[in-house]
């Protein structure tokens, strides 16, 4: 008899939990943001210094207006790399430029920050024609070469950590 008594309790505090959850407003879409730091933005990195892993981010701007992220394109260095976050060149972007000039050999490392889950393709500029990625749980790298990688790959979309861009010899 308590057997019952008690699972009927607990179907009963269950049932009405479920019930509130229910009612909860549901989240509208505007209020999660597109990507992770505004729609468009523009960073600007040194080259890898010896004994560092990764190019040194000297700046980074982000604004939803994409005039306020072109005026700061505008007074940046040598572009490198663009990130998109939809097929098509759609969605939010992130430009990346080299404060030490265009890519040589040893190239730059750029860790993606908070756009590891966002990119879905990007283009390079500046001799950076080889371009190695790296997954967030570490898998890679992945090769890409040419300047134009109009989708990364099912195995990549909007996983990647990091890239080594550079010049291919």
């Amino acid at each position: 008899m308590h057997l019952r008594i008690r699972t009927a309790s607990t179907l009963a505090v269950a049932a009405s939990f479920i019930g509130l959850v229910g009612l909860a407003p549901p989240v509208a879409a505007s209020q999660t943001p597109q990507t992770p730091e505004g729609k468009y933005c523009t960073v600007v990195v040194e080259s890898v210094k010896p004994g560092e892993k990764a190019s040194r981010v000297k700046s980074r701007t982000c604004s939803d207006d994409r005039a306020t992220a072109a005026a700061a394109r505008n007074t940046a260095r040598t572009p490198l790399m663009s990130w998109y976050e939809h097929a098509n060149y759609g969605g939010g972007s992130t430009m990346v430029f080299g404060d030490y000039g265009p890519c040589d050999l040893s190239g730059y490392v750029l860790n993606t920050g908070l756009w590891s889950r966002s990119i879905s393709l990007f283009r390079t500029f500046s001799s950076c024609d080889g371009q190695q990625a790296t997954r967030n749980d570490g898998d890679g790298p992945y090769l890409y070469w040419g300047y134009d990688t109009p989708y990364v790959g099912d195995f990549a979309n909007d996983d990647i950590y990091s890239f080594w861009i550079y010049n291919l010899p």
